[in-house]
């Protein structure tokens, strides 16, 4: 009877551990969707960035050059690399011109690294982009500088962190 007590107490001493190792290594995987928004008239916007699904998370996204944002999370980064065709249209009345550009549908992104607790992230996905501008007319020309800016962008796919 000794020798049965001790081998089950040995094997539970052994497996313990690897259990415990392989239930606090488990990824995280499912759905991330990324809502992004802008209304600042800067040439180099700063968006709000929330993140639902898979995991949540606040910041902020800058685009440090085309095609690719930077995600900035209180626990890391998240940098996505989009491509897409957008679609552009301008009108222009005595005092004003408006200007939107739309990618619907046709925005692809994908993960191209993480910092901090996204280290190791992969996904991609799709998304939809609406940005607005409102410039003002000077002698008779739209003028380079936004008096108004309504810049939204929104991305869901299947992510994996490790």
């Amino acid at each position: 009877m000794r020798k049965l007590i001790l081998a089950v107490t040995t094997t539970i001493a052994v497996l313990a551990p690897v259990l415990i190792l392989t239930a606090g290594a488990s990824a995280t995987t499912g759905t991330e969707s990324f809502s992004l928004i802008d209304a600042t008239t800067s040439q180099t916007p700063v968006f709000s960035v929330i993140a639902t699904g898979a995991f949540v998370a606040g910041g902020t996204a800058t685009r440090p050059s085309k095609g690719v944002l930077k995600l900035r999370f209180p626990d890391g980064t998240i940098t996505l690399d989009t491509k897409g065709h957008k679609v552009s249209s301008m009108h222009q009345t005595a005092t004003a011109c408006i200007e939107t550009q739309t990618n619907t549908g046709d925005v692809h992104f994908t993960i191209a690294g993480g910092t901090g607790a996204y280290k190791g992230i992969t996904g991609s996905g799709r998304g939809t982009a609406h940005n607005t501008f409102v410039e003002q007319v000077v002698h008779g020309q739209c003028a380079n500088a936004y008096a108004a800016v309504q810049a939204v962008f929104t991305a869901s796919g299947p992510i994996s962190l490790p």
